[in-house]
């Protein structure tokens, strides 16, 4: 199996925003807002979209492009699996809080972490390997944000 994305990373409050997945190789698991593209998108078109679907926000800027490949060999629950995964991987800052969003096909909820004391089994593989490329600490802060968001 494989995958193609393009994702945003960025922290409000001083946490890390994250989406927790409904599904895939991830699913429970803390993910970075984002996904595939769609029909001819552009990275940063597919970014906004994906940050609006996910996370509720619009986006106002993106740094460099981090290209990254991963092989996942586990699935969350822990099963062997061969899944790909490749994409684009941006800092982004981000004009609105997070909000609670409903009906996004493969995210339960949108969650402000904290990327040092969360476990690492509760990350997926590409957020893990994101908070490798761009240390927390150097993460664009977004001027609004607030706490855990899932919808009713």
């Amino acid at each position: 199996m494989e995958h193609r994305g393009v994702y945003g990373l960025w922290r409000q409050h001083g946490l890390l925003v994250a989406v927790r997945k409904a599904r895939g190789p991830y699913t429970g698991l803390l993910d970075l807002p984002g996904g595939a593209p769609e029909d001819s998108e552009t990275p940063e078109e597919t970014l906004r979209r994906e940050l609006a679907e996910e996370c509720g926000v619009t986006l106002h800027r993106h740094g460099p492009w981090h290209p990254f490949e991963l092989h996942v060999t586990r699935d969350s629950s822990g099963g062997p699996i061969d899944f790909r995964h490749r994409g684009l991987i941006t800092p982004v800052t981000v004009l609105d809080e997070v909000a609670a969003v409903q009906d996004v096909e493969d995210v339960t909820g949108v969650e402000l972490v904290d990327p040092i004391t969360t476990p690492l089994e509760q990350m997926s593989a590409l957020t893990q390997h994101a908070l490798t490329i761009l240390e927390p600490t150097t993460l664009p802060v977004s001027r609004c944000g607030s706490a855990s968001l899932r919808p009713d």
